[in-house]
């Protein structure tokens, strides 16, 4: 995996998805969700995944599928946001913050609680690199358990995989908190997983890198509903 910008000129870590290993009962659920052969390997699961969007909505997802929230949890803070706060996004969604700098080539921090709040691991994502506040810091990645046959939509994938993305000081808090989940999770170091959603950002959403003049007219929601994506 390297740290640098890339000869297209993109930011952030790189990464070949088709490196990164799902294990069986994850890849199990996520085919459950998609309707799908269960995906073994990152490549596998952002194809199955982008087709699922792609057949369900007849396109595929856009900046403007990120769900913002004004009392979202996870936050990007561009470099250039005001000290007041202006030029921060903030999302329901865990996995959101990680794609929209790779999504408009923005960078920026990320900040996320820990489950349970005892902490924030944060994520500063620049042209040469990425640094994090723990050093051990690893990413979770799962879907949800004893999912019904009904064709997915955006919104359940959304609301299925998404809770699911969390990140955490060391792995140890990891294990504490899935030992406790309805779910089928995984967990990478936090540095493969920005550039697992570096690469996501890439191969799933449309073509093109969106301004962010463009991303305004991203979902906003005071209360996240099936409309929006990041609905529970």
């Amino acid at each position: 995996m390297s740290n640098e910008t890339d000869a297209n000129g993109r930011i952030g870590p790189q990464l070949s998805l088709a490196d990164v290993s799902i294990p069986p009962a994850v890849g199990e659920a996520f085919g459950a969700l998609y309707g799908t052969a269960a995906p073994a390997t990152g490549a596998e699961w952002v194809t199955a995944m982008g087709e699922t969007v792609e057949r369900v909505e007849g396109r595929r997802p856009t900046v403007a599928d990120l769900c913002t929230a004004p009392d979202g949890e996870h936050v990007f803070v561009p470099d250039d946001a005001e000290d007041d706060g202006t030029g921060e996004r903030a999302y329901r969604c865990p996995l959101d913050p990680l794609v929209y700098p790779f999504l408009t080539g923005t960078t920026g921090t990320v900040r996320s609680p820990v489950p349970g709040g005892e902490s924030v691991v944060t994520v500063e994502i620049g042209t040469d690199g990425v640094a994090v506040s723990h050093d051990e810091a690893v990413v979770s990645l799962g879907v949800a358990r004893g999912l019904d046959d009904a064709e997915p939509t955006l919104a359940t994938v959304y609301r299925d995989v998404c809770g699911y993305v969390r990140a955490f000081p060391d792995r140890a808090a990891y294990e504490r908190w899935a030992a406790d989940v309805d779910a089928a999770t995984m967990a990478l170091p936090v540095r493969e997983g920005v550039a697992l959603a570096r690469e996501l950002a890439a191969a799933l959403f449309a073509d093109g890198e969106a301004t962010r003049d463009e991303t305004a007219g991203a979902a906003e929601y005071d209360e996240c509903g099936p409309e929006c994506g990041c609905a529970e």
